[in-house]
């Protein structure tokens, strides 16, 4: 059973090390996980999209479960910590593996069905207690009901029981210590094994640790003289113990032991279940996208980019975006830190989160998933060593738009912004013409201003959708954040920045 792929890994899509990079995916990690195995768990599900409308929408079900049911979630986390502890004696034991299993393997499997037992019967009860309405929690539900009423479990049980009746008649060890000349102990000699506590007047040392039923139980080796008496040991039991063996091995590949399988994919949904109620907590919006591979069209409304949460931001600004058959190429223009990038990776970080069966940062989103989301932001300049800015940038162009398709997110920061204006718009113009004609879902976010003024010459060229001028609107010299319709004003750009940082002749006349 797969939680993550119910219908396989057969159609999935990598997002590219660029796109993770430039959506900030590891600042949405570092949100949601704490330890490191938690994101690596996250880091290894967000880089990855499904391409597959029924599990997007078999994850997006399991997830509400979760959110929808805090204590539920509470209570499946406890029972998780129980699988942890299974798979360390799982990965340890190996008494399915030997011909003649030693009593220490008898002993650390019975410890392992002890916890699996447990496991099965919470996980079953929590199931039951809690009306789910996901396919996916549905089916483990059915799975444990499967093999409680196959009577695996209460046979298992008897099995057990017994021989940790069995195993606990053993209570100490008499041993004898031969001394060297100068008192140190030379040999160790086991004189008897007694089924009752040893009580002396001397001192006493506390030594290893009792088995406990339930989740405590860690795997622990035994030590080597342990080891060395075991056969002694098994032998002062009666012959059931030879018995336990043969019982015990029926039972060693578990219909329940699918559990150990999808451990990891249930942490990653409570991970995320409780990282929406932090969103919910905070006043921050979030919605489960409506998803149709028949649609044409991709809408969503109220986005906002879901990094202001580190930022504390109160009153976030959200915005619309919609990519329709008439409209699928947006140059977005504006003033610098007008909100620009964030809005753009705003609906980068939402056609992610829809595409991979999360909420999204955003009031609704209906329409189809991306089948990828390809970026293209300003390189770090080590990295353009060889080929300089503007050989690199042309690289990564060709690249990109090779692998688009009417239904790939195509995200572009400054492009192009690495040469003369005059060349970049040459350049642009190129590349806004080839993305219309492959009628690609694009925003263009630029300071190549004179590129949006070309939009109606653009729109008498082939392609289905128009391309459509936005830019990021100023109010009285202040920026609202909010894109609007309109073509950009140079100059008022200019101003709000020279005025942002007090160049305006009259401000630097006033001091």
């Amino acid at each position: 059973m797969n939680l993550l792929y119910p219908n396989g890994t057969e159609h999935i899509e990598k997002i590219s090390d660029t796109t993770y990079q430039n959506l900030a995916i590891e600042e949405i990690v570092d949100m949601v996980g704490v330890t490191k195995e938690e994101k690596d768990l996250i880091r290894g599900v967000l880089g990855v999209l499904p391409k597959d409308e029924n599990t997007v929408v078999y994850r997006q079900e399991i997830l509400k479960d979760l959110i929808d049911n805090e204590d539920f979630c509470n209570e499946l986390a406890e029972i998780l910590k129980g699988l942890d502890i299974l798979k360390e004696f799982n990965t340890h034991n190996h008494f399915s593996a030997v011909k003649r299993a030693s009593l220490w393997n008898l002993i650390d499997y019975m410890s392992e069905m002890d916890i699996y037992i447990k496991i099965v019967e919470d996980l079953s009860k929590l199931l039951e207690d809690y009306e789910m309405q996901s396919k996916g929690l549905k089916e483990i539900k059915t799975l444990l009901a499967d093999v409680i009423n196959m009577d695996q479990i209460d046979e298992l049980k008897e099995i057990v029981n017994s021989l940790r009746a069995e195993i606990s008649t053993l209570k100490s060890i008499t041993v004898g210590i031969n001394l060297s000349p100068e008192l140190h102990p030379e040999e160790v000699r086991v004189l008897g094994f007694n089924t009752v506590p040893f009580f002396s007047k001397f001192s006493k040392t506390n030594w290893g640790a009792s088995f406990s039923s339930g989740y405590r139980v860690r795997y622990k080796e035994p030590s080597q003289f342990m080891k060395y008496i075991c056969d002694d040991m098994e032998n002062a039991l009666s012959k059931s113990v030879q018995s336990y063996k043969s019982e015990l091995k029926k039972y060693i590949n578990f219909k329940g032991y699918f559990l150990l399988d999808i451990c990891n994919d249930l942490k990653f949904y409570l991970l995320m279940a409780k990282f929406g109620r932090r969103l919910s907590s905070k006043g921050y919006s979030f919605s489960y996208p409506v998803i149709n591979s028949n649609n044409t069209s991709v809408k969503i409304e109220g986005v906002y980019n879901v990094r202001l949460i580190n930022k504390e931001v109160e009153n976030i600004v959200k915005n619309d975006f919609e990519f329709s058959e008439k409209e699928k190429v947006f140059i977005l223009t504006g003033p610098n830190r007008g909100g620009k990038t964030m809005l753009t990776q705003a609906v980068g970080i939402t056609a992610l989160f829809a595409s991979q069966g999360l909420f999204v940062p955003a009031d609704s989103y209906e329409g189809y998933i991306f089948d990828n989301i390809l970026t293209h932001f300003p390189a770090d300049e080590n990295e353009t060593i060889d080929l300089g800015r503007l050989g690199e940038e042309a690289v990564r162009i060709q690249k990109i738009v090779k692998q688009t398709t009417d239904k790939t997110l195509v995200l572009l920061n400054e492009t192009y912004s690495s040469t003369s204006a005059v060349d970049g718009v040459y350049l642009a113009k190129d590349l806004v013409h080839i993305l219309k004609h492959k009628n690609v879902p694009t925003i263009f976010n630029t300071h190549l201003h004179d590129l949006a003024r070309m939009t109606e010459e653009m729109n008498k060229w082939d392609g289905n959708g128009d391309v459509v001028s936005l830019t990021m609107e100023i109010v009285d010299n202040v920026n609202t954040y909010r894109v609007i319709r309109k073509m950009p004003d140079s100059s008022s750009f200019a101003k709000n920045i020279a005025f942002k940082y007090g160049v305006t002749y009259e401000q630097m006349m006033e001091e």
